[in-house]
């Protein structure tokens, strides 16, 4: 089984200013001893890598050499893994979009969903459920809420 981590744990993992930092950590270290495999889109490190490295998003911002060797040292390894998209993917994403008015000015969101989708990725694991909640075949969990605490 897979699990799909956005943007929203990856901020606040790597944001040590962030309100909720340390269980967002926390969360991301459990993973590697649960009997699933995480993976991550890649516009969501993208996204990451542009959010994390910019004072206006995170009082701490980590320096782009620094956001690159962990780039660098993550698709090295075999896990997360790294979901990439196509043509297919955005046009699905686009879709979902036409489809639930809670991603019309959700794109990125979309992409997310749709390209985890299309890799047969049920499980989204994200901070900011409310977008994804009307797609049906996609399980969405938020790691801050009591119940994944």
């Amino acid at each position: 089984m897979l699990k799909c981590i956005d943007t929203s744990i990856l901020l606040a993992a790597t944001d040590t200013t962030h309100p909720l930092h340390a269980r967002a950590v926390k969360y991301l270290k459990g993973c590697a001893a649960e009997p699933w495999v995480t993976c991550v889109c890649y516009e969501s490190l993208a996204s990451w890598a542009e959010q994390i490295t910019s004072s206006a998003n995170c009082e701490a911002p980590l320096k782009p050499s620094v956001v690159q060797g962990t780039l660098d040292a993550m698709l090295k390894r075999r896990e997360p893994l790294v979901l990439y998209g196509d043509e297919q993917i955005l046009k699905r994403a686009l879709k979902l979009v036409a489809k639930h008015a809670a991603l019309r000015d959700r794109v990125p969101e979309a992409l997310t969903a749709a390209t985890a989708l299309a890799h047969g990725v049920n499980t989204l694991v994200t901070s900011e459920s409310a977008p994804y909640q009307a797609i049906r075949e996609l399980t969405v969990e938020n790691p801050f809420e009591t119940l994944f605490a």
